[in-house]
Formats: structure tokens, sequence, C-alpha cells
């Protein structure tokens, strides 16, 4: 057993002080009080001890061209930069798409990640040829993220056609499916996996990716469900135009919709579909970073009071303490006030929910029953150093949802195991040497 002593603890109660975190195996056994602490405790001072962060949305091999599309090439927009990706996605093999993931994976858990939802949708080979094994790219990405050694949904992308009445494109070909049940089956594949840290959802891609005929026979599936839906105008008008309703309102027609779905991005909902996902208990998945760089949008205001969980999607940067106080700072800019998401009256009401939002609202999108640091739960955590000049005079957890940033996460353990110390993971240097040969010069 090995005893945690950090200065704080963010607990499912709350912040609290001199308490020390049992952890045995993969789970924690004990909260104890400083008079019942042993003298062999491992000392983290001036640490808080959070969950491990949870990155809810995240496509893993977009980190090889990170920083190559920061130029104009003329009107650019979420068009234009989609074509880029293309691009990249058909220029990488089994190795490479291996490699980026690893690289991606490793970055997340040095900035304190220990679960990500990865929303894969490289199956093929360019062109659409198969591989001898169908699941070949994805059993790839999951070798990546448990040689890191960090938890993975692989939330199996469903992507049938370009847009309504078009079939897909060469540079498509590689994300298609034949039909529904080719996709469940991979699904159900994926989810036999042996390893306890390895999970699988589905992933309709969007309603202009998957035809309607197609989405009620998805809705089959009894388990996580995420969805790329009103990312973009043309998308809301195009599924207007087809369906009648808005794409939210498509996939909830379809049976989609409930507590394990999973409704990413939502920067241009229509009206109605804000109750409607709150009434079927549903959730966000916002991902402030990447709806910034690609000219998205925001999320609504109105959204924020949903369960709302955080993607670092493009990676465009990993950082999903950045993410959670973006939630609150564009909230700000768009209402004209301060404090929008902050509970009335709750002291340190803002900072638990803008750390709920990197953590137990990110588990619940991936079908984690999640309450955080309490006797029972999984030991995944994340202890964030405050010893840092930027943090003299804050509470902490202010402390860690406005100023903190990755070079803060000093250790991060999954399922019991420390997997960063220090803030370095004890396989950098050989991940981003292998890497290196993969990515765009």
């Amino acid at each position: 057993m090995e005893v945690l002593r950090p200065d704080w603890v963010f607990t499912a109660a709350g912040l609290r002080r001199d308490v020390a975190v049992c952890v045995d195996g993969d789970r924690i056994v004990g909260l104890l009080p400083a008079e019942r602490q042993p003298d062999d405790v491992v000392r983290l001072p001036g640490r808080v001890l959070v969950p491990s962060l949870v990155n809810a949305h995240s496509h893993a091999f977009q980190r090889a061209f990170r920083g190559h599309v920061q130029w104009s090439e003329g009107d650019d927009d979420f068009w234009t930069w989609r074509k880029a990706m293309y691009g990249v996605a058909n220029s990488l093999d089994p190795d490479g798409i291996e490699a980026i993931s690893r690289l991606a994976f490793l970055e997340m858990a040095e900035s304190g990640i220990g679960h990500v939802g990865e929303f894969h949708y490289l199956h093929h080979r360019p062109g659409g040829g198969r591989y001898d094994d169908p699941d070949e790219l994805a059993r790839r990405v999951i070798c990546a993220a448990l040689d890191v050694g960090i938890r993975i949904t692989l939330l199996r992308v469903v992507y049938g056609r370009h847009s309504p009445g078009r079939p897909l494109e060469r540079d498509q070909a590689r994300f298609g499916d034949r039909d529904p049940v080719e996709a469940l089956a991979a699904a159900e594949r994926l989810a036999a996996h042996p390893d306890p840290r390895v999970t699988a959802g589905i992933a309709p891609h969007s309603v202009r990716a998957v035809p309607p005929e197609w989405l009620g026979e998805l809705a089959q599936w009894d388990g996580v469900v995420h969805a790329h839906v009103a990312e973009q105008p043309a998308e809301v008008a195009g599924c207007f135009a087809e369906h009648g309703c808005s794409p939210l309102q498509a996939f909830g027609n379809a049976g989609l919709v409930g507590p394990g779905f999973s409704a990413v991005h939502l920067t241009h909902p229509s009206q109605g579909d804000l109750p409607y996902l709150r009434a079927a208990e549903g959730n966000v998945v916002a991902c402030p970073t990447t709806e910034m760089d690609l000219g998205d949008g925001f999320l609504p205001v109105e959204a924020r009071d949903l369960h709302v969980a955080l993607g670092s999607d493009s990676h465009a940067a990993i950082d999903l303490l950045w993410e959670a106080r973006t939630l609150e700072l564009h909230a700000r800019a768009m209402a004209g006030r301060r404090n929008v998401l902050s509970p009335p009256g709750e002291r340190h009401g803002l900072a638990e929910r803008l750390l709920r939002a990197a953590t137990i609202d990110g588990s619940r999108s991936l079908g984690v029953d999640s309450e955080g640091i309490k006797v029972g739960a999984p030991a995944d955590l994340c202890a964030i150093d405050l010893r840092r000049v930027a943090a003299v005079g804050m509470p902490a957890l202010e402390a860690v949802v406005f100023a903190a940033n990755p070079d803060w996460v000093s250790d991060v353990w999954v399922a019991g195991k420390r997997i960063v110390e220090e803030g370095r993971h004890p396989g950098r240097e050989r991940i981003i040497r292998e890497a290196r040969a993969h990515l765009l010069r």
C-alpha cells in the first residue's frame, strides 16, 4: 500500500487539508486525517491532489500537423483546414499512427490527463482497402495509450458518406464503413479488449457523414455514444434540408440521445436543442482551444449549465486546465459580466465547477460513474505543484484552475501506477524520437 500526503486533496466532499490518500493496487482504500497517518508516507509538499484529468475528445493523429496550418492560403475556415487534415490523415501508415498517437498521449499524461476519449476514424488503408485485421489502426492507437499508461475509451467512428447525396470521396475512403453492421461489429470487438483500462463506444461522426437509415440501426448500441453536433452552420442547414430538424434532434429521433450521449462542440444549437439535451440528461463536450483555432464559434452561455466535459480535439494545445478556465472566460465575453458559471454564494464554487468539467464530467461523458477522490474509487490521481510565483496569495483551487499549466503537473497515477514523476514520463525521450520520423517538417 502507498500513502500519499499532499498539502491539499480535492475530495468528493470538497478541498481538504491534512489528509493522506491510501492507494492499494488500483483503488483508493482510505482517506486518513493527520493523526492516523503512518510515518512512511509519500510526501508531496506544496501539491494539490486532484482526480487525473479527462480528455473527452481527441483525434490523436492530428497532433502530427500542429503549427503547420497557421498561415493564410486565402479565405481560410474550417473547410480549408479540413482539406489539410485529410492530407495528413492519408499520409500516415500504421507505425506512424501509433507513434504520433503515443506522442499525443505522452503530452496528455505529462499535463495531468489520465483518461482519453479517442474519436477514432482512421480505419483502413488510404483509398479504402481493408487491413488483414480490420481493427489494425484502432489497436495501434490503444497500444499507444497503454504504452504511455493512460486509460482510453476508443470511440469507434461511423462514417458512411461525404454529405447528403454524395458518396465518400477518395480522401475520405480511409474513414468509411460499408454499412452500420460493419461499424457495430468493430466496436464490439474493441469493447472486448482484455485490459480494464480500455473501453469502447461508438461515434456516428455527424449527421453530414452518416446516412439517415443508418442512425436507427446504431441505436442498438448499449453504451457510450459521441457525435459531432452542430459544429458548423452549414452542417445545421444541411440537416434541416435532409431531416427537417436540427442535428441533435435527428440523433434523438433515431434513439441515440440519452445519458450516455455526448454532443461534441454544439457551437450552433437550434431552438429547443438545449432543453431537449437537458431533459435527456445528455452531455456536451466543449473543445475551446480547437473551436477558437478553427473559427467554429463558442458554446452558448445557456448551454454551460449542462453536463459539460472538455476535450483537446485537434491538439492545437493539450492543456485541460486552460480548456476549463476558457469555458468560463468565453462565457464572460459573451455575457458581458463576470463569474457566469459560479454557483451563487459558494466561495470556491466556480473553481470546483470548472475542475469538475475537466475531471468528473469528463468521466461521465465516457461512461464512468466517478465522484473523484473517495474510498473505493480508481486510483487515478494528479498532483499539481503550487510552489510557483504565480500561485502566491491564491487559494489552492483557484490557483489550479485559473493559473496552473502543464508545467505545474508533478505526478500522475493511473490505476494506482505512477506514470509521471517530477513532471516527466519515463518513456519521454523514446516516444519523441520515434514520433519525429512521422511529423510534418
